[in-house]
C-alpha cells in the first residue's frame, strides 16, 4: 500500500509540473506573439497596451487570458466583431506544447529543472524568429543576441555547475565546436559560393556583361560600334546593381546557428542543419508545383530558410545528440573479435 500512495505521489507530482509548465507556457506564447508583431516594425513591447488591429480599441485584461479568450470570443474582436487572426492561438498553443514535451523530455528529477528551463526559453527566442522571418524575411538583431547570451549562460553554468545543468550533455568543448559546425559552412556557401555561382553560371545580365567587356577590349570597333557597346553595357550594369548582390543564407541564418551549437553542441546542429534542408528542400517543391499550376514561377525565387532551421533546432533540441550518435555508431565499422584471427 505504501508502495502505490508513493507510486501516486510521484505520479500527481509529474502531472502537476505538467500542466504548470503547458500554463506558463502559453502564457509566454502571448508575450511572444507581441514581439512577432512589435519588434520588426520598431514598436515598444510594453508602452503600448494591446489594441484590437482593425478597430484600435484597447482589449480588457479578460480577454488577455492566453488560448482560452479566443476560444471564448470565436477569434473575433468583442468591441467591433472583427476576426482576429489564429496565429495569436498557433503562437501560444505551439509555445505551451513544445514547454510540455519538453519537461517530458528531460526528467525533472533525473535532470533537474535548470536545463529544460533554459531549453525552454532557447525555444521561446526560435518561435519569435521563426515567425519574424516567415513575415518579414528578416530577423531581429535583439533577438538573435538574446538567443547567444542564453547560449552562452547555459554553457557556462554546464562547466561550473555541471550538477544543477546534470540534464546537458553538451560540453564547453561541444559548444564551441558547434558555433562553427554549420554557420561557418552556411557563411562560406551564402555569401561566398552562392554570389560566385550566381555571377558564373546563372545570371544572364553578369554573362552579357561579361561578353560586351571582351569585345569592347579585344575587337577593333567603329567609335559608333563602341558607343553602342558600351550602351548595351551600361544597361546590363545598372540591372546588376538593381538586382543587387545573391546571397544563399542571410547573416541572420549565421547568427542563428552559431547561437544554436553554442547552445546544442555540433552533433544536433548538424542534425539540425539537415532537417532544416530537408524540409527546406520539400517546401521549395510545393512552391515550384503551386508556381507551374498558376504560372507564375516568380514565387520560387526566394524565401525565408530561418523557420525551417528553428524547426531544426527545436526537433534537434530533444532528439539532435542521439541520432547522430546513432548515425556514428552505424558507420562505426566493428571490430573483429580476436578468434575469428586465429
Amino acid at each position: 500500500m505504501e508502495h502505490l500512495t508513493n507510486a501516486d505521489g510521484l505520479l500527481g507530482y509529474y502531472i502537476g509540473i505538467y500542466i504548470i509548465t503547458f500554463l506558463f507556457g502559453i502564457t509566454i506564447g502571448s508575450f511572444l506573439n507581441v514581439c512577432i508583431y512589435r519588434l520588426p516594425a520598431g514598436e515598444s513591447l510594453t508602452k503600448k497596451n494591446s489594441h484590437c488591429m482593425t478597430c484600435g480599441a484597447y482589449i480588457k485584461w479578460y480577454d488577455l487570458i492566453p488560448v482560452f479568450s479566443w476560444l471564448i470570443l470565436r477569434g473575433k474582436c468583442r468591441a467591433c466583431g472583427s476576426k482576429i487572426s489564429g496565429r495569436y492561438i498557433l503562437v501560444e498553443s505551439l509555445t505551451g506544447i513544445l514547454f510540455f514535451l519538453t519537461f517530458l523530455r528531460f526528467d525533472v528529477i533525473n535532470d533537474g529543472l535548470i536545463y529544460p528551463a533554459f531549453i525552454c526559453i532557447f525555444i521561446a527566442g526560435l518561435i519569435v524568429i521563426g515567425f519574424e522571418d516567415y513575415d518579414t524575411q528578416e530577423m531581429t538583431i535583439g533577438v538573435l543576441l538574446y538567443l547567444a547570451i542564453v547560449a552562452a549562460l547555459a554553457r557556462i553554468g554546464s562547466t561550473l555547475l555541471p550538477s544543477e545543468f546534470r540534464g546537458s550533455n553538451v560540453s564547453l568543448t561541444d559548444g564551441l565546436i558547434g558555433m562553427f559546425s554549420v554557420s561557418v559552412p552556411f557563411l562560406i556557401f551564402g555569401f561566398v559560393l552562392t554570389p560566385l555561382i550566381y555571377s558564373l553560371a546563372v545570371s544572364e545580365d553578369h554573362k552579357a556583361a561579361r561578353k560586351l567587356r571582351k569585345r569592347l577590349k579585344k575587337e577593333k570597333l567603329t567609335e559608333k560600334e563602341a558607343e553602342k557597346l558600351q550602351k548595351a553595357l551600361d544597361t546590363h550594369i545598372e540591372a546588376i546593381k538593381e538586382t543587387g548582390p545573391v546571397y544563399g543564407f542571410g547573416m541572420g541564418d549565421v547568427i542563428l546557428m552559431a547561437a544554436g551549437g553554442l547552445m546544442l553542441g555540433w552533433k544536433a546542429t548538424v542534425v539540425a542543419a539537415f532537417i532544416a534542408v530537408i524540409f527546406g528542400a520539400v517546401y521549395a517543391v510545393i512552391l515550384k508545383a503551386k508556381a507551374k499550376h498558376s504560372d507564375n514561377e516568380e514565387n520560387i525565387k526566394a524565401f525565408a530558410f530561418g523557420p525551417f532551421l528553428v524547426i531544426g533546432l527545436v526537433l534537434a533540441s530533444f532528439f539532435g545528440t542521439e541520432l547522430m550518435d546513432m548515425y556514428i555508431e552505424y558507420l562505426t565499422v566493428p571490430q573483429i573479435p580476436d578468434y575469428y584471427l586465429g
